[in-house]
């Protein structure tokens, strides 16, 4: 599991920035927008907008003391969103994403395939949950006008209001609402993530050559959706006896692809603007090792609960403060399945 564990932390990292671009995607507006008054407006404006605008560009990520650089073609056709991200920094990788369908490409031609719905990076809360109520636990505020990769932005603080989550800064496009750049800081004003845009063209035209992989074309699989038969069911249902205020699940998820083992049940819980995953699984030797990781603002801890005569690993992995991964993974409790229920 730790093997795993540190495969698949790699692989959202491409993810999250792929993520942060595809959030463009939910941030701009189609037509001529009308301005938003306040913090509240902009924020609902870039959680329910859905993305009609074609670009290229760079950018730039950074978590702790890492930093790499990416190039992202984006264009819309007849209500289709295609999409190619081009690592700039280490191994060759592209994600490439058309419609529904998101896959990682790395050196050789490997892929690995992803669930379009596993949102990460700024605000995937917002895409689970909509964006909803983040008042209760969220202070917004705008901070001011300023300019990033030669556009005038719009800068809006999104302020934490308990210590289980994080907090956020906003640039804005002032014409589109389109998310230039952001930091997102813990309770100390020390930056965890920050994502900008270096060059940004809006309105370009985006060729086909453009969104095609660069490696050749025999290397490519197609990646089609398949009908995959159900997990067999764990003995126990497991479900957190605590959250923090504002969270709510979203529909389980079972991945079943070359980074997640076996049948690993996820559930994903969201506040409106991030998430956090619980995985559950049986103890197996490759197991992750009962404690708390972190990797910028990632947090990961594992608690290992016996249960009768099994050991289950309950692993809790967000974009969140690691007193919330913790408290939320030693507040498990479990139930018999539906299939074990006598």
């Amino acid at each position: 599991m730790k093997r795993v564990i540190c495969k698949l932390a790699a692989i959202k990292d491409d993810v999250r920035q792929w993520s942060l671009v595809s959030l463009l995607a939910l941030i701009s507006l189609v037509s001529a927008p009308a301005q938003a008054s306040g913090p509240q407006e902009w924020l609902q404006r870039m959680l329910e907008a859905r993305q009609e605008l074609s670009y290229r560009g760079a950018f730039i990520y950074s978590r702790g003391d890492e930093m790499s650089s990416m190039k992202v073609f984006h264009r819309t056709q007849d209500g289709v969103e295609k999409e190619r991200l081009v690592a700039m920094d280490g191994e060759m990788r592209e994600i490439i994403r058309d419609g529904d369908m998101l896959i990682c490409v790395f050196p050789g031609g490997k892929q690995v395939r992803l669930e379009q719905a596993a949102y990460t990076g700024p605000f995937p809360g917002a895409v689970l949950n909509g964006g909803s109520d983040v008042h209760s636990v969220y202070e917004l505020r705008m901070a001011g006008e300023e300019r990033v990769a030669g556009h005038d932005v719009l800068k809006m603080a999104v302020m934490a209001k308990d210590q289980y989550r994080y907090s956020y800064y906003l640039w804005l496009e002032k014409n589109s609402g389109m998310l230039l750049k952001s930091l997102l800081t813990n309770r100390k004003g020390e930056v965890l993530e920050h994502f900008q845009y270096t060059v940004l063209e809006l309105g370009a035209q985006v060729t086909d050559q453009e969104l095609a992989p660069s490696m050749p074309k025999a290397d490519v699989k197609s990646v089609k959706p398949e009908q995959e038969e159900a997990p067999d069911a764990l003995p126990e249902q497991w479900t957190p006896a605590w959250l923090p205020k504002g969270f709510s699940m979203s529909p389980n998820v079972t991945k079943r692809n070359d980074v997640m083992p076996g049948d690993m049940r996820t559930q994903v819980y969201g506040d409106g603007l991030t998430m956090f995953s619980i995985f559950v699984e049986e103890n197996n030797p490759q197991a992750m090792p009962e404690g708390a990781s972190r990797m910028g603002a990632t947090t990961a801890y594992s608690k290992h609960i016996k249960q009768g005569d099994m050991t289950y690993v309950i692993t809790v992995v967000g974009e969140v403060p690691i007193e919330t991964v913790k408290r939320v993974a030693d507040n498990m409790k479990s139930s018999p399945s539906a299939g074990d229920a006598s």
